[in-house]
């Protein structure tokens, strides 16, 4: 017969196990759209924390229900503007992350 300390020990390896790793990853629901050197450019549904580099882009505009943070350089690096959902941006930029 088991004693209830390793009973309860169990239960609670169990419960962090399936609260702690999430199943799938998070991804902002809406568009980005703006504009690169060949022309406009949409990207849909973008997953929270990766860089996304977009070459030589501006004016971006954050259809997203997430923070869209642009930066000056490719892998996200350089100067940073964020941009709240629903804001837009008239300036150039090379690579985005979204961010809660």
């Amino acid at each position: 017969m088991k004693s209830p300390g390793r009973t309860l020990v169990t239960t609670a390896a169990a419960a962090v196990l399936c609260v702690g790793f999430p199943l799938s990853a998070q991804a902002a629901e809406g568009l980005l759209f703006y504009t690169s050197e060949y022309g406009p450019i949409v990207l849909e549904n973008p997953a929270d924390g990766l860089c996304y580099s977009v070459g030589n882009a501006q004016d971006p505009q954050n259809s997203t229900d997430r923070v869209a943070t642009v930066y000056s350089e490719k892998q996200c690096r350089g100067d940073a503007t964020r941009l709240k959902p629903g804001a837009e941006g008239f300036l150039s930029f090379a690579s985005v992350k979204f961010t809660r």
